[in-house]
């Protein structure tokens, strides 16, 4: 009895191996930022309404030249395209990706937004519109979260008030400093050491003036003392 043959017929297949499929992915990202640094991104540009994609695709390649032109780039842009799914209902009109020549173009728009924005925005159907450089989906999401971060900011508390000492305020009678009680009690003791000396003074004399003559020279004595000792 005759053996059949139970094996596949077709030829084996090469196997693609781990090394080749990984140098894919560094090739494709350094691709994707190569066309990123010449992308443009127009936000708030007006949609058409056209009901033909084809139509929707050529207004939106003359809006993208006359807005170039205004920035003064002398460059026509390679790709014009609306990122996201057309929806008739939508309010807002979806970003348009502009992709240029070079990176050296999308520095010159970039550069002619900065001069040129507030005439854009003076057109009634370009009040809302930005333009802005391509992001990478890392950038993106670091807008995003800063936006948000923004949206959802809490005040920073207010620090209380620190209570400073009253400098200005008076010393009560029962806190007097020592200095002031020590200088207090050496004027009086010095004002009764020259009342005796002129009370001895006349007693030596045997004659005693009136008493308002002793008082008058009391105080004329008094008025010689700094007022510190007083």
């Amino acid at each position: 009895m005759k053996r059949t043959n139970t094996t596949n017929d077709t030829p084996p297949q090469p196997k693609r191996s781990m090394a080749s499929a990984l140098d894919l992915d560094p090739i494709n990202a350094a691709l994707a930022e190569q066309e990123r640094q010449r992308t443009l991104v127009f936000i708030g540009l007006p949609e058409s309404n056209a009901i033909r994609p084809s139509e929707r695709v050529q207004e939106d390649r003359e809006a993208a030249t006359k807005i170039l032109d205004h920035l003064e780039v002398e460059a026509q842009s390679t790709a014009v395209f609306r990122l996201g799914r057309y929806d008739p209902q939508r309010t807002t009109p979806r970003p348009l990706k502009v992709v240029m020549p070079t990176p050296t173009h999308q520095h010159l728009a970039l550069g002619g937004w900065k001069r040129a924005r507030a005439r854009l925005r003076s057109q009634q159907n370009l009040a809302n519109l930005f333009i802005r450089p391509a992001l990478s989906k890392e950038q993106l999401k670091k807008e995003y979260e800063e936006r948000a971060r923004k949206r959802q900011q809490i005040p920073a508390p207010v620090a209380p008030a620190v209570q400073l000492p009253q400098t200005n305020a008076p010393t009560p009678a029962n806190e007097v400093e020592p200095e002031q009680k020590k200088a207090s009690e050496d004027s009086s003791k010095m004002l009764e050491a020259l009342e005796k000396s002129i009370l001895n003074s006349y007693e030596t004399l045997n004659s005693f003036p009136p008493t308002d003559i002793i008082l008058r020279e009391m105080q004329s004595i008094k008025k010689k003392i700094p007022p510190s000792f007083q």
